[in-house]
């Protein structure tokens, strides 16, 4: 009787077992359909829905005119920093702002956006350690 009982407890943890595998596989590919869809279905409505006749960027879906263009998604502590090619910008990197603690002058260059991004301190992961390290001079 024993035997038998313990045999029906094994069959019965196994079924168990393959039960719970079974919907909890079932549930997860449900789960996974749905987030799926969800996500296309807001970028479809979002996509479909937006004025920009130009570039949207994908980071921060503003609408401007070339990829170039594209703001940094953190302006506060971000710095756009242009590559550029014979004059003309190919590229855009955004980087942290460096924080220059010992030195109140050049730290507000940084932060100032028309002139910041122009910097290239020695010493200093600023836009021209950014360019360098683009071209693999870093």
């Amino acid at each position: 009787m024993a035997n038998l009982t313990l045999k029906l407890s094994t069959v019965l943890i196994l079924f168990t077992s393959f039960l719970n595998a079974f919907f909890f596989q079932q549930q997860q590919q449900q789960q996974q359909q749905h987030n799926g869809q969800v996500d296309i279905d807001y970028q479809d409505k979002f996509l479909m829905n937006t004025q920009c006749q130009d570039y949207l960027c994908p980071t921060t879906l503003k609408c401007v005119k070339q990829a170039v263009d594209c703001p940094c998604p953190y302006p506060g502590t971000q710095m756009k920093c242009l590559i550029e090619e014979k004059g003309k910008v190919i590229d855009t990197v955004c980087i942290s702002k460096p924080f220059i603690e010992n030195n109140p002058s050049l730290q507000e260059k940084y932060d100032d956006i028309k002139q910041g991004y122009k910097l290239k301190t020695k010493g200093v992961r600023d836009c021209g350690w950014a360019i360098e390290a683009y071209y693999g001079k870093v």
